[in-house]
């Protein structure tokens, strides 16, 4: 099935959104930033071990006279800065950072793909 996007609605509190793909037991949700000029801060539980990363978004658009109605608007780049975590997630590089990408391109713009043209991830080099 793979990662969704979803709407928690919790009594006596906003709601919150949360990424999950139920079948791998994995939930990203943002916990924080979005400041200008600093990165977001998001929480990923993978079978109940936690990853925290930081990321900067870049939203690129489209003009109108550029695209076709039926052309979704965005392009949305992020890039990875920084990684919290147990070590031997953190240091198995070659599963991580396709699932930080992957699970990105899922949660699209504030969690959501509807108006997503695509997503591109990139890391910082001293990750």
């Amino acid at each position: 099935m793979g990662f969704v996007n979803e709407r928690i609605e919790i009594e006596g509190k906003l709601p919150e959104f949360q990424t999950i793909d139920r079948e791998r037991n994995i939930v990203l949700k943002k916990v924080g930033g979005g400041v200008p000029d600093t990165p977001l801060d998001f929480n990923l539980n993978i079978n109940g071990e936690e990853i925290n990363f930081s990321a900067f978004q870049k939203i690129c658009q489209k003009m109108k006279e550029e695209r076709k109605p039926e052309e979704k608007p965005y392009r949305i780049e992020w890039r990875v800065v920084e990684i919290y975590g147990p070590s031997h997630l953190k240091s198995d590089k070659s599963k991580l950072f396709p699932l930080i990408a992957e699970v990105l391109d899922a949660y699209g713009f504030a969690s959501s793909r509807k108006n997503v043209e695509s997503v591109t991830v990139t890391f910082a080099p001293n990750l």
